[in-house]
């Protein structure tokens, strides 16, 4: 079968803008693939087979099907251009037999674009040579650093998309027991969900050490892993939500350094709104340092600085606020802004809100909790509701104290599954399912981002309980490989299991 793709086919762009936007950082990653920016890589049919048939995540089925046609590239150049800017180590193997240095090796595989084009170019004959075997005739001329940023990487994108598109549509037609696809390969993308949200909370660059227990007092100890990327509880819902198909924009502060922008950049691959994002001049962007045992437990130290919303920011963003379906807040903003987010929350949309890091010289008032229908909290960050010291270790009674003060829901995660509680006096399971990974942020964070999605598209309530129970146990199932909020095909896929 001849190609049916070629660098002028529509189909062509959408993937080119997934290679670019992954190039950044450290390239391409399980964890950056799973996000909405990258649909069109990950909807192609050869990605969805491969990984019905295997069972494998999508997200680890396109990046081996991106390395199968990097190595077939015609030109050596480009394969050695989209490998290192990809960040793919699809020929380390080769590269090493060849003697390329182990420091040159660990530089192509850095978390750093520019220092992987750094190396490309200053070892261009050498890695020539190691691709090319006996009777090697000599390297191309090496393109100039700015040429190699701009035109050359995205001419190699583009005949790396062509590529791909032509090797999954031949085995569509295969499939197809020899009739040619005619549909577009990536236009099967299921519809995109109507309902803009909006979450306003915190953003940090974390940096995780895995660690089988904290260091005590005046100790150290040796850390199995560790990790640098964005996070926050405000990034991880809107993040979260984005991967479920929805409109989302983020409501927080940054600074104008290299880590805010890090920030940005992340939140652009991940298909997520920046245009409501404070970015405050001679500021540092939050950290979070983070011991993680195995199985998910943490413990964590945030440190804010003087970077915070304000309520003008809001104010400027009232009709914003105003107008959308759902509204996502978490204690990582002061109480006075989460209270003017609620009071510029005019149309009433469903508003959720996570009481992490709770405040400590502070709780809701009676009007707060009023404007709020759905709190989701875990009973730890409940106790300064509690009126009796029998409260304190009964969510039931912190329960009723809260929903007599005008809250519609209280939503309490436990180790495993949890209780909703109505102000109806009635109340819902939500359905543990097996998991070694014990209830931690980001299970909740694709709770809440799951919980305000079901609600949007009218899902009854105990559906849309479910639903949110599933995108947790997305979260669980996954969170050895990939710890990140799930795609939607994967929390469908989960509520198929535990709940159909």
């Amino acid at each position: 079968m001849s190609d049916q793709f070629t660098a002028r086919s529509p189909e062509v762009a959408p993937l080119v803008s997934v290679f670019v936007a992954l190039r950044k950082n450290e390239g391409m990653t399980a964890q950056r693939l799973a996000s909405g920016r990258a649909q069109p890589l990950l909807h192609l049919s050869a990605v969805r087979d491969r990984a019905e048939r295997t069972g494998e995540p999508s997200t680890e089925v396109a990046i081996d099907l991106v390395r199968e046609q990097v190595r077939r590239l015609d030109s050596l150049t480009d394969r050695i251009i989209a490998d290192a800017a990809l960040g793919l180590a699809s020929f380390a193997d080769v590269y090493r037999s060849d003697g390329v240095p182990a420091n040159v090796l660990h530089k192509l595989e850095a978390g750093d674009l520019g220092v992987r084009r750094a190396v490309v170019l200053s070892h261009w004959a050498d890695l020539h040579q190691a691709l090319a075997g006996p009777g090697f005739a000599g390297a191309p001329e090496a393109p100039s650093d700015r040429s190699l940023r701009g035109r050359t990487e995205d001419e190699v994108f583009e005949r790396l998309a062509v590529q791909l598109l032509n090797a999954s549509a031949l085995r569509t037609s295969d499939r197809a027991s020899g009739h040619t696809a005619t549909a577009p390969v990536a236009s099967d993308a299921p519809p995109k969900p109507t309902g803009r949200v909006i979450v306003v909370g915190g953003v940090t660059i974390d940096h995780v050490w895995r660690v089988d227990r904290p260091p005590d007092l005046e100790t150290s100890r040796i850390a199995t892993g560790y990790s640098r990327s964005p996070g926050g509880k405000g990034l991880s819902q809107a993040v979260a939500v984005a991967r479920l198909g929805f409109d989302v924009a983020l409501v927080t502060a940054v600074g104008k350094d290299r880590e805010g922008q890090e920030i940005l950049d992340h939140l652009e691959l991940e298909g997520v709104d920046r245009s409501l994002i404070r970015a405050v001049p001679n500021s540092t962007t939050p950290a979070t340092g983070i011991f993680e045992r195995p199985f998910g437990e943490s413990a964590a130290a945030v440190w804010r600085g003087s970077l915070e919303l304000d309520s003008r920011h809001l104010d400027r963003h009232a009709k914003a606020l105003s107008s959308c379906a759902a509204l996502l807040l978490t204690f990582e903003v002061p109480l006075p802004v989460l209270q003017r987010t609620l009071d510029l929350a005019t149309s009433r949309p469903l508003i959720i809100v996570t009481p992490g890091q709770p405040y400590p010289d502070a709780e809701l008032t009676r009007d707060a909790l009023g404007q709020i229908d759905y709190l989701v909290a875990r009973p730890w960050e409940l106790e300064r509701y509690a009126r009796s010291a029998d409260a304190r270790y009964d969510p039931q009674l912190i329960s009723n104290e809260l929903l007599k003060q005008g809250l519609k829901a209280l939503c309490v995660l436990g180790t495993r599954g949890g209780t909703v509680y109505l102000s109806t006096g009635d109340s819902i399971d939500i359905p543990s399912t097996s998991s070694v990974i014990k209830e931690s942020s980001i299970t909740r964070d694709a709770f809440c981002a799951a919980l305000a999605t079901g609600l949007i598209e009218h899902r009854p309530l105990p559906d849309a309980i479910h639903w949110a129970a599933a995108a947790m146990a997305a979260v669980s199932a996954d969170y050895l490989k990939s710890p990140s909020p799930p795609l939607r095909a994967r929390v469908d896929a989960m509520y198929q299991k535990y709940f159909a």
